[in-house]
C-alpha cells in the first residue's frame, strides 16, 4: 500500500491501467480510472473539472478534500479509504485523488435483496447517528455530512462498509459551508443544497428516496415502515428533526392532504415531492431513477409536481 503522495507518478507511469471506472457525461463527475502497481490495486480519480476552477482554486479545494477525510474519521461511524493522496495536475487543471481499489464493489451492486438490504439498514443507522451526534452540531445544523447517495458505499474485503465520496467536501467552519457547484448546478440555491446535506431529516430522506432506484416496490415499502418504527422507538429529542420522519412518511402514505409550505420546514420540496412519488407502485425502478433525473433541472419541482 502506497505510503507517499510522490507514489501518485509512480502508480500513474510505472503502473498498468487496468480499466476507466466510468463514463464523465457533460463534465459533471469525477473521472475514475483502475491501475494495477506494485501487486496493488489503486483507484485515481481526477476531481475539479466539474467546477471550472482556477489553479488558485484548486489548491483551495484539495486543502479542503484532506480537511473533509479527517472529519469523516472523527464523526463518521464507518470506514474510508485507507489510502488518501493527492496531487494538483496544472496542465489539466485537475487533482489527482488516490484511494485503494475495492473488489467487491458497491453495495447497490449486491444481487440478493436481503443481503442488499441488510447493507441499506446499516448505512442508515450511520447517517442518523452522524445527524444526532452532539460534537457534530453546530446550532443545530450538521458540522460534518456525507452525501448519502447508497451509491456512494462500497463493501471492502472483509464486508464491511466503507464510505466513498470526497467531492464536494461537506463540511461547515464556524457555520459557514465553502461550496464547490458543479456546472449542472448552477441554477440550485445554495440555501437548498445546505439544507439538503447538513439537516439531518433531509439527509436521511436523500437516503431513503434513492433506494427506491434499487429495491422492488415491496421491499422499499417494508423498508420504509421498519424505518420508521425504528426512529418512533428511539424517541428522538424535539429539536432533532428526524424524530418527524415517521410523521410525514404517515401523512404522504396515507394521502392524507400534505402542506408541503408546512414541510418545508425539514426539507427541501423536490425531495418531498421525490418522496411522495416514491409510493408510486405502478412505476418502475428504471421510471423513478428517470424521474429524479430529470427533476434535478432547473424546472424540476414542478415537473414533479404535474407528476403527482
Amino acid at each position: 500500500m502506497i505510503n507517499n503522495k510522490n507514489d501518485i507518478e509512480k502508480i500513474i507511469h510505472s503502473g498498468k491501467l487496468v480499466e476507466k471506472l466510468n463514463v464523465n457525461s457533460n463534465n459533471v463527475n469525477n473521472e475514475a480510472y483502475l491501475y494495477r502497481w506494485l501487486n496493488d490495486q489503486y483507484v485515481v480519480r481526477k476531481v475539479g473539472k466539474q467546477y471550472n476552477l482556477s489553479t488558485k482554486q484548486l489548491v483551495v479545494l484539495e486543502k479542503n478534500i484532506h480537511i473533509y477525510y479527517k472529519l469523516l474519521k472523527k464523526h463518521l461511524p464507518i470506514n474510508l479509504p485507507k489510502a488518501f493522496f493527492t496531487k494538483i495536475d496544472k496542465q489539466r487543471n485537475t487533482i489527482l485523488l488516490v484511494t485503494e481499489y475495492f473488489p467487491k464493489g458497491k453495495i447497490i451492486e449486491v444481487k440478493n435483496v436481503s443481503e442488499k438490504v441488510k447493507y441499506f439498514k446499516a448505512i442508515v443507522r450511520l447517517v442518523i447517528k452522524l445527524a444526532s451526534s452532539r460534537s457534530n452540531l453546530y446550532l443545530n445544523k450538521l458540522i460534518c455530512s456525507i452525501d448519502s447517495n447508497p451509491d456512494n458505499f462500497f463493501i471492502d474485503s472483509k464486508n464491511k462498509l466503507i464510505y466513498n465520496d470526497f467531492t464536494p467536501p461537506l463540511y461547515r467552519k464556524h457555520g459557514k459551508w465553502l461550496e464547490f457547484r458543479r456546472r449542472d448546478e448552477m441554477h440550485a440555491k445554495k440555501s437548498d443544497k445546505e439544507k439538503r446535506y447538513f439537516t439531518g431529516f433531509n439527509l436521511l430522506l436523500v437516503f431513503v428516496n434513492k433506494i427506491r432506484i434499487h429495491l422492488p416496490f415491496s421491499d422499499y415499502l417494508k423498508f420504509v415502515e421498519w424505518l420508521s418504527n425504528e426512529i418512533q422507538k428511539s424517541h428522538f429529542s424535539i429539536k432533532n428533526n428526524i424524530g418527524k420522519f415517521p410523521k410525514i412518511f404517515n401523512e404522504i402514505y396515507n394521502k392524507k392532504v400534505v402542506d408541503f409550505n408546512k414541510l418545508e420546514k425539514y426539507a427541501v420540496l423536490r425531495d418531498l415531492l421525490r418522496f411522495t412519488l416514491s409510493f408510486r407502485k405502478d412505476l418502475t425502478s428504471i421510471q423513478i431513477k428517470e424521474i429524479y433525473k430529470k427533476s434535478k433541472k432547473i424546472k424540476g419541482v414542478l415537473y414533479l409536481e404535474k407528476k403527482l
